[in-house]
């Protein structure tokens, strides 16, 4: 486990109720724990990117991402490595305790499914980093 996710992971309580890592400080720590894997020579960071398709922002900023080719329902992180008949692996992250598939997400993962993607859906740290050391332990 990376340092940066236990420094994040660790429980706050807010009237006597444990707060969950947040999808960004999830995707944070995995990126982190990317960066300290090595593939073919590289850390395994150099392989994997965010695709910024949600959160908050301005009517203003969202037009313009959207005529840059944003789209709803876009998996978080992508891995483009070829393992296991797949072209590469995209991932949608979520919470451990919430954080609700959409509509659009669910319908962009069946069509990368049907495009020869691993698509999955994972929530928190460790499904997510077991996730992709699963992923490149397919054969190639």
């Amino acid at each position: 486990m990376s340092n940066y996710y236990a420094r994040q992971n660790k429980p706050r309580v807010v009237d006597n109720k444990p707060k969950q890592p947040t999808e960004s400080q999830i995707q944070q720590a995995v990126i982190e724990w990317c960066g300290l894997q090595q593939y073919k020579g590289r850390p395994l960071a150099y392989y994997v990117a965010h695709v910024p398709n949600g959160g908050n922002m301005s009517a203003r900023a969202g037009n313009k991402l959207k005529k840059e080719g944003v789209q709803k329902g876009y998996p978080d992180l992508l891995m483009d490595i070829p393992k296991g008949g797949y072209h590469g692996l995209r991932l949608e992250l979520k919470r451990l305790n919430g954080g609700v598939v959409s509509k659009e997400q669910k319908e962009r993962i069946s069509v990368l499914l049907e495009e020869g993607y691993q698509a999955l859906v994972v929530r928190g740290y460790d499904e997510t980093v077991k996730a992709i050391q699963e992923y490149l332990n397919l054969d190639q």
